[in-house]
């Protein structure tokens, strides 16, 4: 009997120690799989620094690849949301709207703040007027290039085939008729009735002007519809700063023209009495 009690308890005793050993093991596994507690060769904890070292390696080496990759796709998304932003901005009528009425006001920092956020000055009004034709008409020649810039069409054009330069040059803006120039612009261009803008500055006597298109090579021997030059023009008008201009470098005398004109006329109607 007292064998048969000391086997059992030695038996019961052995249990108990792989019991508890065993419930210690796994809780000491269970504890360093959610603490995430790695141990070095000798059975020390490693230190959380070096853990995470070791994982930002391991883990960009993995990713490097999809990393730039994703980067890529993720460019083009942004640039193509963007080209589209800009789209619906520049076909928005009453954006362009309100840019023609900011300029008509003189309100440039709203001008500009539109301009930057894609809006075209493509408006036009029931009157035909465009944002870059009052900016022409009141000489802002810095406002004229922004426009421009920004996609502006320089060569719109007005009743008759009056274009910007022409009436620039009917209000001697010698500035904005040199951006205009610089841009583009034919300083040669005739209207319908075969007006250049050399007609229209010597008309109104901007002898500044007239002597800018002399120099930009317009010919001053053109002929309008009426059969005069820009010399005619101006001394008919008594301009004599540009007749001065002019008479130096005319050929053609329209008042000679006019003459021979009014001599066919005369006997015209004399043939017919």
């Amino acid at each position: 009997m007292a064998k048969n009690r000391f086997s059992y308890s030695l038996i019961q005793r052995i249990f108990v120690l792989l019991l508890v050993t065993t419930s210690f093991g796994i809780s000491t596994i269970a504890e360093s799989k959610q603490q995430g507690v790695f141990l070095d060769a000798k059975g020390d904890p490693i230190p959380n620094d070096v853990l995470l070292a070791l994982s930002s390696s391991s883990k960009s080496k993995s990713k490097h690849s999809n990393s730039s990759q994703n980067k890529r796709s993720d460019n083009k998304k942004v640039k193509s949301a963007v080209v589209k932003a800009k789209k619906v901005v520049q076909i928005n009528p009453e954006l362009e709207e309100e840019l023609f009425h900011a300029l008509k006001a003189g309100n440039t920092a709203r001008v500009d703040q539109l301009l930057k956020s894609g809006v075209r000055p493509t408006y036009k009004n029931y009157k035909g007027e465009t944002p870059l034709g009052l900016a022409v008409s009141r000489g802002w020649a810095s406002m004229v290039i922004r426009l421009l810039k920004n996609g502006a069409d320089i060569n719109e054009k007005g009743a008759r085939g009056v274009t910007l330069l022409h009436t620039a040059s009917s209000r001697g803006l010698t500035d904005v008729a040199k951006v205009l120039v610089k841009h583009g612009l034919n300083p040669g261009k005739r209207t319908d009735k075969n007006w250049t803008p050399l007609h229209v500055a010597a008309r109104y006597g901007h002898w500044q002007l007239v002597q800018y298109y002399v120099q930009a090579g317009v010919d001053p021997d053109i002929r309008n519809s009426d059969g005069k030059t820009a010399l005619g023009l101006a001394r008919h008008l008594r301009h004599m700063g540009v007749v001065k201009i002019l008479s130096q470098v005319t050929t053609v005398r329209s008042l000679d023209i006019s003459r021979k004109k009014s001599r066919k006329r005369n006997k015209r109607r004399k043939s017919k009495k």
